[in-house]
């Protein structure tokens, strides 16, 4: 009795070396195999397999505050050059808001590769998007790419700074102060000291969920500028925002201590 996923390779095989072979019915040899699907070939079930569960897709939580960066970027019909991160999600409906997803960091380059090939009426639409935790993984390297090389028509990166790594637990990086156990650092990097400092024309520091308004302005002024522009919408997770509270106020007992 031979068991496999997808083509009968191995039943095949051994029935060529003469062997008699009793493999899977044909309706199993698409798909997974699974607990179930087993069971139901060794007992040669073949009755309709039932219907799968629908499934959800994923999507941005509730609370979110990138939703609202998302709306701002759709709005103003952007084309917009993602990265990896739980904002990832923007390229789904309702937002449906991201072009473009290859690597970590890739969307600050690829978005100055754009501004470079466009004509002007489209690379001025270009925003690259990433977090804050991306931004000092490998987004640094695109903020000197966009400063040293700057496209005729500027450029904008927005970056949705949730105050933590998101996507994969919740961990620190070195924009929070805190190391990976929680516990305060020797340091923290703040995003806008360090983009001021590597030489970026306009920094702008925005919530997006109580300056929407704001968010929409700015995003325009900067799109219409030859000027390297990030802007940082900024406001924490909402699934990390208790804990936060709860690191910082641990912090701040020992500092007066």
């Amino acid at each position: 009795m031979v068991v496999e996923e997808g083509d009968p390779i191995l039943a095949d095989a051994c029935r060529a070396l003469g062997l008699k072979v009793e493999g899977k019915a044909e309706m199993y040899r698409f798909g997974e195999l699974n607990v179930t699907r087993v069971r139901r070939i060794l007992a040669n079930d073949l009755t309709p397999e039932p219907a799968p569960t629908p499934g959800k897709p994923p999507q941005l939580c509730v609370g979110c505050p990138h939703r609202k960066s998302f709306e701002v970027l759709r709005d103003a019909n952007c084309i917009v050059t993602g990265d990896i991160g739980c904002y990832t999600l923007g390229v789904l409906p309702p937002f449906e808001a991201l072009d473009t997803c290859v690597c970590m960091g890739a969307s600050i380059t690829t978005g100055l590769g754009l501004r470079k090939v466009l004509p002007e009426a489209e690379a001025r639409r270009v925003v690259s998007v990433l977090g804050d935790s991306t931004f000092w993984h490998t987004g640094i390297n695109g903020i000197v790419d966009m400063v040293y090389n700057k496209p005729e028509t500027g450029h904008v990166v927005m970056i949705l700074d949730n105050s933590i790594t998101a996507m994969t637990g919740l961990q620190e990086h070195p924009g929070t102060g805190r190391k990976l156990d929680h516990t305060p650092a020797a340091g923290k990097l703040v995003i806008e000291d360090t983009v001021k400092a590597m030489g970026v024309d306009h920094v702008d520091v925005i919530d997006p969920l109580t300056e929407q308004d704001k968010l929409r302005t700015v995003l325009a002024e900067r799109l219409a500028s030859n000027d390297a522009s990030v802007i940082i919408a900024r406001r924490c997770c909402i699934l990390a925002a208790v804990k936060v509270k709860s690191y910082e106020a641990a912090q701040s007992g020992e500092e007066k201590e």
